[in-house]
Formats: C-alpha cells, structure tokens, sequence
C-alpha cells in the first residue's frame, strides 16, 4: 500500500491474534516516491541504531556547533535561558521543525542506550504519575469528554 505497487508479499491477518504473520524472510530497503524510506525487516521487534550520537552531531553539525555557544555545558537546549539553540529559532536562523526533529532524535537516542533497569525505574516512575493523575481526576471528578 505505502509503495503504490505489489512489491512485498504479504498475508492474511490471523483470525486467532488478529496480527499479522511474518511472510517475507530477508530485508529490503524501499524508496517511496515522495521521500520517505520502508525497511522490511522480519523478525525485529525494533531497530536500533550504531553510533547514533555521533550521527546526530553528524546530521545535525549545525545544531552541534550552536551547542558549544550554549551559556551552561549540560543545556538540554530545552529552557535554560542563554541557550544559542534556542535562541538561533527566535531570531529564525534555525528552522523549528529541523530542531524538533533533533530532540525527537535525541530523547529516542537517550532511550535507547538506557540499561533494562534504568528502563525499568522509567516505566516505575511513569505508572506512579498515571496513578496519580487518575486519583486527582476522581477526586476532583474531572470529565474529559465535556
């Protein structure tokens, strides 16, 4: 469907997990006619990425460069105030979306090289905020579908 053509096989959902079955058995890369890549990998759950820090400063050198101007060493270049990132998209000399992009890329980056047990304190510490939003929704009887 993504391609516009018949190119991968595929097959039909299972009725009993109501998930799609693996059918292909080798990678393949395709170039989708409006920019976009497919990677048909079977068997992977997800894709992580080699030396991803060093290609974020790669893809990204103009936003890495701004960074060494940046007030505080540790900026996530988030809020601190005398950020040159931040402040490079004020003033419109760094497009917004392209630094959106490098925080997506970041944060992902970030996740991806936690161990399983700093993983697992994250998931810890996210149920226990949900917790609390659903007791203060109940208590302060909040209705979202207003």
């Amino acid at each position: 469907m993504l391609t516009g053509e018949n190119l991968i096989k595929t097959g039909a959902i299972s009725s009993y997990t109501n998930r799609g079955k693996h059918v292909t058995s080798h990678r393949e890369l395709f170039i989708l006619e409006k920019g976009g890549l497919l990677i048909d990998n079977p068997g992977m759950r997800e894709i992580g990425v080699l030396d991803s820090e060093a290609g974020i400063q790669n893809v990204f050198s103009e936003i890495h460069d701004l960074s060494i101007k940046c007030k505080f060493s540790n900026c996530t270049h988030i809020n601190e105030p005398s950020c040159a990132i931040l402040g490079a998209i004020n003033s419109g000399m760094l497009d917004k979306d392209k630094y959106d992009n490098y925080i997506k890329l970041l944060k992902e980056n970030e996740y991806n090289t936690m161990t399983k047990l700093e993983k697992r304190k994250e998931d810890y510490k996210f149920g226990k905020f949900i917790k609390t939003a659903k007791k203060q929704i109940k208590k302060y009887k909040i209705d979202f579908d207003r």
